[in-house]
Parts: C-alpha cells; sequence; structure tokens
C-alpha cells in the first residue's frame, strides 16, 4: 500500500516535516525527550491549518444544509413514492440555495492518508523501510525510541491507556459541536458511537499518533467554537439572493439525476402504452379485458368442460332404436 506514488510521497513529507521541527526545537535547546512530542504537535497544527479553508466550507455547508431543512423535509412528503423525482428535487433544491453536501465530508476524507502516512513514519514503514534484516534510519529509531511527558516510548501503545482516554473525551467533545447543526436522529447516533467503537482498532497503535489525533482533536473543538462567533447565521433570503456559483460536481449529479429521471418515465409510458394495446386487442377478438391486480388461473383449472348438447346425448344413447322405427 506504501508503494502507491501519492502516499509514498506523503509518507517522506511527513518524516521530513517532523525530523526538521525536531532539529528547529533540539538547536533550541530541548532533549529528544521532548522535542519528536513537540515535533508531532507542530505537524498536526500545519496539517489543520492546511485544511482550514475546507474546515470553513465544511460549516458553511452545515448551517446551509440546517437553513433548507424544511424544505427538504416537504420534497419527501411530496414525492414520497417517486425516488427518482425526490432525488432530482433535492439537487435542485441544492444548486438553487448554493448548498454543496460534500462539503462536510472532505475534511476528513483528506485526514485518512495523512493518518496512515504519519503511521509509516513513525514505524518507518514503506519508503523509509531499509529492508528485511537492516536496522532502522537514525531519525525512525530516534522517534520510536522517544519519550514524551509521561509516555515511555513514542513508537510503543500507551501503557496507562490515558492518551486512549483523552482521544474519546475530546472526540466525543468535538462530535457533540459538530452534530449541533445536524437534525438527523439516526445520524447522531452512529456519530456519537463511532469514537468508542474505534477504541477496539486503535489502542494498540503508537502513542505518536494518539498525540496526533488528541491534538486534531482539541484543534477541531477551539476552531469550532471560534467559526461559530465568526461565521454570521444564514437564512433562505440570504442564500437565494447571492450570484450561484458554477459547480461542475453539482452540474453533473443534476445532469444525471433529470437523465434517470426520464428515461425512467419513458419506461413507464412505454410499458402504459402496451398494456393500453393489448387490451385493445383482447376487445377486438371479443375477450375481457383483463383487470389490474387480477391472477391468472392456473392452467387446466380455468376452463371447465363443457357437456354435450341434449340432443346429441340422446341420438348416441339410443342408436337402435332409431333404426327399428325406420323400418317400421
Amino acid at each position: 500500500m506504501y508503494n502507491l506514488p501519492i502516499l509514498k510521497q506523503l509518507v517522506l513529507l511527513l518524516h521530513w516535516i517532523l525530523v526538521t521541527i525536531n532539529g528547529a526545537l533540539a538547536s533550541l535547546g530541548l532533549g529528544p525527550n521532548w522535542s519528536w512530542g513537540l515535533a508531532i504537535i507542530g505537524l498536526t497544527i500545519i496539517v489543520r491549518l492546511v485544511l482550514f479553508p475546507l474546515t470553513w466550507k465544511q460549516f458553511s455547508s452545515a448551517q446551509s444544509m440546517q437553513v433548507i431543512q424544511p424544505q427538504l423535509k416537504e420534497l419527501q412528503k411530496k414525492h414520497k413514492g417517486d425516488r427518482g423525482k425526490l432525488q432530482q428535487e433535492t439537487m435542485q433544491l441544492y444548486k438553487e440555495h448554493r448548498v454543496n453536501p460534500f462539503a462536510s465530508c472532505l475534511p476528513l476524507v483528506l485526514q485518512l492518508p495523512v493518518f496512515i502516512s504519519l503511521y509509516a513514519a513513525i514505524k518507518g514503514m514503506g519508503p523509509l523501510n531499509m529492508g528485511v534484516g537492516n536496522p532502522q534510519l537514525p531519525s525512525v529509531a530516534a522517534l520510536n525510541h522517544a519519550s514524551f511527558l509521561w509516555i515511555p516510548h513514542l513508537g510503543l501503545s500507551d501503557p496507562y491507556y490515558i492518551l486512549l482516554i483523552l482521544y474519546v473525551v475530546s472526540q466525543l467533545v468535538s462530535t457533540e459541536l459538530m452534530l449541533a447543526t445536524q437534525t438527523d436522529k439516526s445520524q447522531k447516533m452512529i456519530m456519537r458511537a463511532m469514537p468508542i467503537m474505534f477504541v477496539f482498532f486503535l489502542f494498540r497503535f503508537p502513542a505518536g499518533l494518539f498525540v496526533y489525533w488528541v491534538t486534531t482533536n482539541l484543534w477541531t473543538v477551539g476552531q469550532q467554537l471560534l467559526i461559530r462567533k465568526v461565521m454570521k447565521p444564514r437564512d433562505l433570503a440570504t442564500m437565494s439572493a447571492k450570484p450561484a456559483k458554477r459547480s461542475r460536481i453539482m452540474e453533473a449529479i443534476t445532469s444525471a439525476q433529470g437523465d434517470r429521471v426520464q428515461t425512467r418515465e419513458e419506461l413507464i409510458a412505454k410499458q402504459k402504452a402496451e398494456r393500453a394495446k393489448q387490451g385493445g386487442a383482447r376487445q377486438a377478438a371479443g375477450q375481457p379485458a383483463a383487470k389490474k391486480g387480477a391472477r391468472k388461473a392456473p392452467p387446466g383449472k380455468g376452463k371447465r368442460k363443457q357437456s354435450p348438447p341434449a340432443d346429441q346425448g340422446k341420438n348416441k344413447s339410443s342408436p337402435a332404436g332409431g333404426g327399428s322405427d325406420d323400418r317400421a
């Protein structure tokens, strides 16, 4: 996985940033037991500053989604039985009010490769791997064996699980602040359960990763509180008054939804025309038109045997008597 060009370059970049910050702190007189932990915190701040424009858009999109919730509920009631039409009208509503529903996912998606690459940078994997039987790079070995605060080794898991507890608490606080703009109860329950579910996968991870994650959560909490004070509240009038910016992604999605709905309507019209044609053919043949929802009779049970006519039965039953009358 780490041989992918993007991850490979990202691992090398994160390692270079850690080594550079550690060297700068060491020149100020800090020992390795402080410099490497502070280097991870500095790396976290750099990553969060790079992602800040996307985070601003994330909060802006969340506010806009909260404003148009009544319109979304009306569309759900209006097109309850037509899912394709509901999707088309929903995308059109997003386009009219300049709402990008995918903006809230970008910061979370972009943090995943950073987390994976930082794990490789701490453990000396991927492009930092010297091969089987070869020692680690001096910088990787120094990072793994460095201590920080109560943590004996940044390359190993926290033996006291203090970082794990700090991660869960900070993640829950950050999640609650993010869910303040959400109205879907099921989504809120899933988001609240995710930090607890991650504990079973992360408790063996290196302590250096938890330093990164706890710092990220604390930064996110402060950032959310700051953005709430700075960002102005939105309403439908303000959102509709602004000129709509061109979004190729939203235009492509809206166009695809429109084509899908049109194809579906054409197919339904074609099926109705075929049914009407079959009904006309039956009426021309003197057969009653099939009722909607009526089940066809199983073979052999739909038709009853017709009894022979009375005269025919008599002639068959007394052929000899008829012959005697003629002779007489």
